[in-house]
């Protein structure tokens, strides 16, 4: 039966209500050791990357990274060196050159992220002292050594820097509509971008509200094991997502939001928005409607992660590296003050070949397209955004 109503940020509330009332009334399709024999999948996920609210209260120290004013000084004469040099932002993980002890922590950042906790903050810079071209290059700069690979984030593969805005709060009552929730300033659900490693550098933060909280799809895999697998059977189904865009150019996705390698690696590519719609953007009817099943699925996935979620510990001048294939993220709504933008954050795509984290053969198409080459003859042909445009936004992909 098709669903009713899907609304893309649930009130806590109602949420709450409703999967209480889901889990007490389901009806297990299969046992857990039936669904791993069917789909391969593990038992639970025994990681570091697996951690409750209280488990990462504890270790939150563990997932920071203070720069010291040495390695501040380091960073900005690497950058003016690289600026002098007028190479280019692309070849930069060859040319971004550090002393050997922040070389070694920002490697500790990447090993944080893919076999930590799965997400760090960077504290210690002051975007104010840049302009904009240098504050990219120390974040580009920082970047290549956590994780040197840049991703597409746009629709036309060619953009490798997003700026995060309330570009709604700029725009038409009729242009508002039709943003995509990340470039509101309303809450964002749990997601994922869909990338490997997700950076956000806070050039500037909002007046109040826009936390952004992280949660452990790791620990969200081993409560929905141990409580509801027929969520996990659901979610590792094939969706048929909404693109809200031209469909003779961007075509409706089709693909899971769980995804298992053959070695039992596990990954989320998960939204709501691809199904809720969100404002002026609605779910084509004409798509197969969202079952039932699904909504139980993205509600369980809502209640989960918000239970154990705690916010980022970070704040103007911060960067955040997330593993996005094992951690989701969402955002509070916020409030700025003053005229013009405020709330604005550097988003970045990164991967780290040398992790050898391993792909499940259903995200390896969307792999290709964000890190693969995007010219006939092989090449990245990467474009850098270094100041916001209006309308920018209006080419991201994933955007909450």
């Amino acid at each position: 039966m098709a669903a009713t109503s899907l609304p893309y940020y649930p009130p806590e509330d109602q949420l709450a209500a409703r999967v209480k009332f889901l889990e007490s009334n389901a009806s297990p399709v299969v046992d857990s050791d039936d669904l791993k024999q069917k789909m391969k999948l593990p038992r639970s996920l025994e990681s570091p990357l697996a951690w409750s609210r209280q488990d990462i209260e504890k270790d939150m120290q563990q997932c920071i990274l203070k720069l010291s004013n040495s390695d501040v000084i380091a960073l900005e004469e690497a950058a003016r060196d690289f600026k002098e040099k007028s190479i280019p932002l692309s070849n930069i993980a060859e040319n971004f050159v550090l002393p050997q002890e922040l070389r070694s922590s920002l490697r500790h950042v990447s090993d944080q992220c893919y076999h930590g906790r799965g997400f760090a903050v960077i504290k210690g810079l002051e975007p104010d002292k840049y302009s904009p071209e240098l504050g990219v290059i120390i974040y580009a700069g920082i970047a290549a050594h956590v994780a040197p690979q840049h991703g597409f984030l746009d629709k036309n593969r060619q953009k490798v820097l997003c700026h995060v805005v309330n570009a709604a709060g700029e725009a038409s009552a009729s242009d508002a509509a039709q943003k995509s929730p990340g470039f509101t300033n309303g809450p964002l659900a749990f997601h994922t971008d869909n990338c490997e490693i997700l950076a956000l550098y806070a050039l500037d933060v909002a007046t109040t509200g826009g936390e952004t909280f992280v949660s452990s799809s790791y620990q969200l895999f081993n409560e929905l094991a141990e409580t509801r697998p027929e969520v996990l059977q659901t979610l590792s189904d094939y969706w048929v997502l909404d693109t809200f865009k031209d469909y003779s150019q961007f075509p409706p996705i089709t693909r899971p939001m769980l995804h298992v390698s053959d070695g039992g690696e596990v990954m989320f590519t998960y939204s709501r928005f691809p199904m809720a719609g969100f404002k002026g953007r609605q779910r084509n009817p004409e798509l197969s409607p969202v079952s039932e099943a699904q909504v139980a699925a993205m509600d369980a996935v809502q209640y989960i992660l918000a239970k154990n979620a705690v916010p980022l510990p970070w704040g103007k001048g911060d960067i955040a590296f997330i593993n996005d294939m094992a951690i989701m993220h969402a955002r509070s709504s916020f409030t700025e003050s003053g005229q013009g933008l405020q709330r604005h954050l550097l988003k970045f795509y990164l991967r780290d070949p040398a992790q050898n984290w391993q792909l499940p053969a259903s995200a390896q198409e969307h792999w290709d397209k964000i890190y693969g080459p995007n010219t006939p003859d092989g090449r990245r042909d990467e474009k850098w955004c270094i100041k916001y445009e209006t309308g920018q936004e209006d080419d991201w992909n994933s955007n909450g």
